[in-house]
C-alpha cells in the first residue's frame, strides 16, 4: 500500500509511532482522487445525465461524499443543484412505524413519493420548482417550502437520500 501498511498489526505499530497524520492525509488524498474521477466521468456524460442519484444508510457518510463531489463537478465546469430526500418526509403521524412501535424514516413510504416525483419530472422539464421542506421539529412537510430549484443546461440534480437508488423513486 502507499503508506506500507498491510496489516492491522502494522496500522497499530503506525499509531504508536505517531504516524496516523500522515496515514489519515494519504487515505484522505486516495479519496478525493477517486471522487474526482467519478466527477469526470459524470462530466463526460453531461448534458445527457441529468441526474446523479447518492445513496446510502444513515451516518454512511452521503453528505459528506456529496460535498466533496459538488467540489469536483464545479472543476469540471459541472453545476450541481442539490435535492434532499429529507425534506420529502411525510407528516410524522403518517410516517410508517417499525415493529418496536418507533417511526421508520428510513421506509420508502416515509417519503412523500408522490410530491417528489411531481418536483422530479418538472425539474427535469427544465420547470422552476419550488422543493418540499420537512420541519424535523415540528413533524411537518411543507411541499413548497424550500428553495426554488431549475436545471440549466450544465446542471446536474443531485439526489441524495437513502432511497436514492429506489427504482420506485424514479
Amino acid at each position: 500500500s502507499a503508506v506500507g501498511i498491510r496489516s492491522v498489526g502494522e496500522f497499530n505499530a503506525a499509531s504508536v509511532r505517531g504516524d496516523l497524520s500522515q496515514i489519515i492525509r494519504v487515505s484522505e488524498g486516495f479519496q478525493e482522487k477517486r471522487v474526482g474521477a467519478i466527477a469526470d466521468a459524470i462530466a463526460d456524460l453531461s448534458p445527457r445525465v441529468k441526474v446523479v442519484a447518492v445513496a446510502g444508510p444513515s451516518s454512511s457518510g452521503k453528505t459528506t461524499f456529496i460535498k466533496r463531489l459538488r467540489v469536483q463537478l464545479q472543476v469540471n465546469g459541472v453545476t450541481p443543484i442539490g435535492l434532499s430526500l429529507g425534506d420529502y418526509y411525510c407528516d410524522r403521524e403518517k410516517t410508517p412505524r417499525d415493529p418496536e412501535g418507533q417511526y421508520d424514516y428510513e421506509a420508502f413510504g416515509a417519503l412523500r413519493h408522490d410530491v417528489l416525483r411531481d418536483h422530479l419530472v418538472r425539474v427535469l422539464r427544465g420547470e422552476a420548482v419550488k422543493t418540499a421542506h420537512y420541519d424535523f421539529l415540528s413533524g411537518r412537510c411543507h411541499p413548497d417550502g424550500g428553495p426554488e430549484i431549475r436545471l440549466g443546461a450544465k446542471d446536474i440534480l443531485m439526489v441524495e437520500g437513502i432511497h436514492g437508488l429506489n427504482p420506485e423513486l424514479l
